[in-house]
C-alpha cells in the first residue's frame, strides 16, 4: 500500500512538471511571437518612412507617397528605383562610343592627284598712259590764272597749243623794261637784248617777244604755251579723277609750280585687274591674247609687270602689258578684254578647301593612324576649284577634305617641324 502511495505521489510530481514545462513553452512561444510582430512592425514603418516619389520631369518634386505631379501631371514614380538593364544593341554602341571617335572617324578624306592642268583665266581692262614718258609743264613766273584753255583730265594737246593765260606783275615789269629801252635808248643793244632774255627766262616765246616789240604795247595777261604733246592729267592729289583739274580760272600759282603733266600718246599700257585666284598663274613673259572690242582687233603680246596690290578692301593683282601708239589708233580709257591660256607642269593637285591659309602659312590635315595632324605645304596655281601643292604632301597622303572643319575660333594649330 505504502509503495503504491510512493509510486501516486511521483506520477503528481511529474505531471506538475510537465505542466509547468508546458506553460513554460506557450510563454516562450507568445512572447518570441510578439517580439517578431514588434521588429516586423518596425520594419514596415521604416521602409514607409525611407521611401519617396518623385517626378521624372521635375526631380525637385518630392513626395512621401504616390501621386500626380503638380507641375505637369505626371506619375510619381518611387525615388532611386532601378529599372531592368537595357540592351546594348549595335546603333546604341554606336552612340556610346566617345564624340571625338565619331567625329574624327567620319570626315571625309580626299587624295591628292597628279596631273597636268590646262589653266585658262580672263580678265578686263583699260588702256592708259605709260608713267615712264611724263613730262611737266611748269609755270616759271608767280601770277593769276586770268584763262584757262586745258578743261578736263585727260584732254590731247598738241605741242604750241596755248595752255592758259596768267597775269603775272614781274612778267608786266620786264615788258615795260624792253619797251622803255627800245624807245629811249635804241643803240644799247647790249642792254636791250639783256632785256629780252630777261622775258625769255621768265617763259616768253621769241614769237611773243617780236609781237611786243612790233606794237609796243605791253600785255597784262600773258599766254602760256604747251612745250610737248600728249594728254593733260592733274599734276595734283587728285590724278584719278577723269574730270575735275587741280588748276582753276582765277587760281594764283607760283614760281617754279607744276601746272600740268603731259602723257605721251605715243606709248601706252593695257592694265588689267586679276583676283587672287586667278593672279597665281600668270608670270612674266607669258603669252597673252588681247581683245579691243571696238576696233574689233585681237593683239598676241606677252606679260610685261605682274604687280599685286590693294583697293578697295579686295586684293587684286595688276597686270600690265606695253603697246606701241605710234599711228594714234588707240587712246586713253579705251576697255580692253585679255584672255590666258597656260599649262601647268605636271603635279600634285588637291581641292581648296582642304587647305587653311593662316596668312603666311597654308596648311592641311594628313590621315595617319586614325590622327589627323597638320602639314606645312608649298601652293602654287589655282584653278577653279583645285589648287596645286609643290612641297609637303605626298601621292599616297589621306587629306581632309574640309580643313575649316577640323578647327574652331578657340583652336590653335601647332605644326610639328
Amino acid at each position: 500500500m505504502r509503495k503504491f502511495w510512493r509510486k501516486n505521489e511521483m506520477w503528481k510530481v511529474e505531471s506538475r512538471k510537465l505542466k509547468v514545462n508546458t506553460l513554460r513553452w506557450n510563454i516562450d512561444y507568445r512572447l518570441m511571437a510578439l517580439v517578431l510582430l514588434i521588429a516586423f512592425g518596425c520594419s514596415q514603418k521604416k521602409q514607409a518612412q525611407t521611401e519617396q516619389y518623385t517626378c521624372q520631369m521635375h526631380p525637385t518634386v518630392v513626395k512621401d507617397k504616390p501621386g500626380i505631379c503638380p507641375v505637369c501631371g505626371m506619375d510619381l514614380v518611387l525615388k532611386g528605383k532601378h529599372t531592368d538593364g537595357v540592351k546594348i544593341t549595335e546603333e546604341l554602341n554606336y552612340l556610346l562610343k566617345p564624340v571625338s571617335s565619331s567625329v574624327i572617324s567620319s570626315i571625309k578624306t580626299v587624295i591628292p592627284v597628279r596631273k597636268t592642268v590646262d589653266i585658262k583665266a580672263s580678265a578686263n581692262g583699260i588702256i592708259t598712259y605709260d608713267t615712264r614718258a611724263l613730262t611737266t609743264i611748269s609755270n616759271r613766273i608767280s601770277g593769276r590764272v586770268e584763262k584757262l584753255y586745258v578743261k578736263y583730265n585727260f584732254q590731247p594737246i598738241r605741242k604750241g597749243q596755248k595752255i592758259l593765260e596768267i597775269y603775272s606783275p614781274e612778267l608786266l615789269t620786264a615788258q615795260r623794261d624792253l619797251l622803255y629801252l627800245l624807245k629811249s635808248d635804241k643803240e644799247n643793244s647790249q642792254l636791250i637784248e639783256g632785256a629780252k632774255e630777261k622775258l625769255r627766262l621768265l617763259g616768253a616765246s621769241d614769237q611773243q617777244i617780236d609781237q611786243l616789240e612790233s606794237s609796243g604795247k605791253e600785255s597784262a595777261s600773258f599766254g602760256i604755251y604747251s612745250t610737248t604733246e600728249g594728254y593733260i592729267i592733274n599734276s595734283g592729289e587728285n590724278q584719278n579723277d577723269q574730270k575735275e583739274l587741280d588748276v582753276r580760272e582765277g587760281m594764283y600759282v607760283t614760281a617754279s609750280q607744276v601746272i600740268f603733266k603731259v602723257a605721251s600718246a605715243k606709248n601706252i599700257w593695257a592694265e588689267f585687274d586679276l583676283y587672287s585666284k586667278d593672279a597665281s598663274l600668270i608670270k612674266v613673259n607669258d603669252p597673252i591674247r588681247i581683245t579691243i572690242d571696238e576696233l574689233k582687233e585681237e593683239l598676241n603680246e606677252n606679260v610685261n609687270f605682274v604687280q599685286p596690290f590693294y583697293k578697295e578692301g579686295e586684293s587684286f593683282t595688276k597686270v600690265r602689258v606695253y603697246l606701241s601708239n605710234t599711228n594714234g589708233k588707240y587712246r586713253i580709257g579705251q576697255l580692253v578684254s585679255a584672255s590666258f591660256n597656260k599649262s601647268a607642269r605636271g603635279s600634285l593637285w588637291i581641292p581648296v578647301m582642304a587647305q587653311l591659309d593662316l596668312g603666311t602659312r597654308k596648311i592641311l590635315f594628313i590621315k595617319k593612324e586614325k590622327i589627323f595632324r597638320p602639314v606645312e605645304i608649298t601652293t602654287g596655281n589655282q584653278f577653279d576649284n583645285l589648287i596645286e601643292v609643290l612641297k609637303g604632301i605626298d601621292a599616297g597622303d589621306s587629306i581632309a577634305y574640309n580643313a575649316q572643319f577640323m578647327i574652331d575660333s578657340e583652336s590653335f594649330i601647332k605644326i610639328k617641324k
